[in-house]
């Protein structure tokens, strides 16, 4: 505007008429930039780190060298530097990288109930105040993008299954493709294209809910980007910070809830004035109806002399009678059965707790009979939350001699005759102050005594109606045999 030169302006702002110039150039600020980063103490490892780090990309992340412990091996071989300078070259060349390797995206649009997408995430809560790891099962239908998540101690076969159970049962139905990537527990080979073999157990549960299963292609993450997304939001909103449950459980009742309250927030990307759970709702009228598929890992085990089976590291209780004979158990996801001769003899929550036990007091009955005093020391009987009366009762059985034989022929009772009548027979007993195992016995025997039943008409209607006729008796005593006629 006053018509000075480039050098009168620089004088006048004490500026250098090269930046004098870069502003009058151009309408934006200008910025520094820097035109070459020299790394002086970096320069000779810079071969051999471009060459690494071209080999890191190959990888997926899980497997990738961090920039720590690139610094420190780069230190064990000489390097002075600091780790600022190692961090910017490695921003410096992934940046180069991506700007000569650009990925083309596809946007994809799937019909209503033509996909799901699944895949695994490992989390990190707190349950019963000890911090442990989850791996939580994501399920996405393509069309409408309902979601539904569940946690698992594991990734097994069992658990796998059992996700599918209650994701369907949620989700009000199954769709005609399954996208999964090539898990272990569901591809075992890998071949050209599509083409995949694929584990019996999961081809199994696949053809229950009559599924194509589709593999993507390996390190291929954007053919199932809907989970992928998926994984990282909800990653930040149910898990950071920290969820904090007493137990499993409780988690995943949570977690149910909270897919239902999410689903309601979130707003359609095609339809931003529908939420998911408007569009959900449409989707469950086409969705393949399903009923739960029953699998479970079979394992033939034998009993050893504790009475005692294990699997995975964990030990199960079976009825003592057992000891040494083969039996079948059954690993579900989230309880084990016990089965010999075709019938269910125990029950048990699994557990993945090693090197410890779970125990049924009541299978050790039999050997209680001969072994009473073990009742007392016994682990299997441990903290057994027995009912109130039943405890209280046996504090008066064991301060008198012979106690713990008393004790163990009341538990007979409440075995043969059940809890109910065993808990009320002993509450009897307490009220009217005989603690002892033969008033129990009594007792019992009188609530299970048959109730005479009462006739609602008192009056007996008769054949023949009687007659006021006292020369029978006369006959009678004459022994006249036709007085009765």
């Amino acid at each position: 505007k006053e018509g000075l030169s480039q050098r009168q302006i620089s004088e006048r702002l004490g500026l250098n008429r090269r930046t004098v110039k870069k502003h009058l150039t151009t309408i934006d600020p200008p910025k520094y930039q820097r035109k070459e980063q020299s790394y002086p103490k970096l320069a000779p490892f810079l071969p051999f780190l471009k060459e690494f780090l071209q080999e890191e990309a190959k990888k997926t992340p899980k497997e990738r060298l961090t920039a720590r412990r690139l610094y420190e091996l780069i230190r064990s071989e000489g390097y002075q530097g600091q780790y600022n300078a190692l961090t910017c070259f490695i921003r410096r060349f992934n940046a180069e990288q991506s700007l000569n390797e650009t990925t083309v995206f596809i946007p994809q649009h799937f019909p209503l109930a033509d996909a799901y997408q699944f895949d695994w995430s490992i989390e990190t809560v707190k349950l019963s105040g000890e911090i442990v790891t989850l791996n939580i099962a994501h399920f996405r239908l393509c069309h409408s993008r309902a979601f539904y998540v569940r946690a698992y101690p594991n990734q097994q076969m069992e658990m796998l299954i059992d996700a599918h159970n209650y994701a369907f049962e949620f989700l009000g139905g199954t769709c005609k493709r399954g996208i999964y990537d090539n898990m272990k527990s569901a591809v075992t080979t890998i071949k050209s294209g599509k083409d995949r073999d694929f584990n019996e157990s999961f081809l199994g549960m696949m053809n229950h809910f009559m599924i194509e299963p589709v593999a993507c292609t390996p390190a291929s993450a954007w053919e199932k980007g809907q989970v992928e997304r998926q994984v990282r939001t909800l990653r930040k909103r149910f898990f950071e910070p920290t969820l904090s449950f007493s137990t499993l459980e409780e988690l995943n009742h949570y977690l149910t809830k909270q897919c239902q309250i999410l689903m309601q927030e979130f707003k359609d990307p095609d339809n931003k004035r529908q939420s998911v759970y408007d569009v959900w709702t449409q989707e469950q009228a086409v969705l393949i109806p399903t009923h739960p598929y029953h699998w479970y890992r079979p394992k033939l085990i034998r009993v050893n002399s504790l009475s005692l089976v294990s699997y995975l590291g964990h030990k199960y209780s079976v009825p003592c009678h057992l000891v040494g004979k083969k039996i079948n158990l059954q690993a579900f996801a989230t309880k084990i059965k016990i089965i010999y001769l075709d019938q269910c003899i125990a029950v048990h929550e699994r557990s993945f707790d090693k090197d410890k036990s779970s125990y049924n007091p009541w299978h050790y009955l039999k050997a209680l009979n001969q072994k009473p005093g073990a009742l007392r020391n016994g682990e299997p009987f441990l903290n057994w939350q027995l009912p109130e009366p039943i405890q209280e009762l046996q504090r008066h059985l064991l301060e008198k001699p012979r106690g713990d034989r008393a004790m163990v022929e009341l538990l007979n009772m409440i075995a043969e005759y059940g809890e109910d009548v065993g808990v009320t027979a002993a509450s009897i007993a307490l009220e009217e102050g005989v603690p002892t195992v033969e008033a129990i016995q009594n007792i019992i025997n009188r609530l299970l005594e048959p109730i005479v039943p009462e006739l609602s008409n008192k009056d007996i209607p008769l054949n023949t109606p009687p007659q006021g006729n006292c020369q029978r008796y006369n006959s009678l005593l004459k022994g006249n045999t036709d007085a009765s006629s």
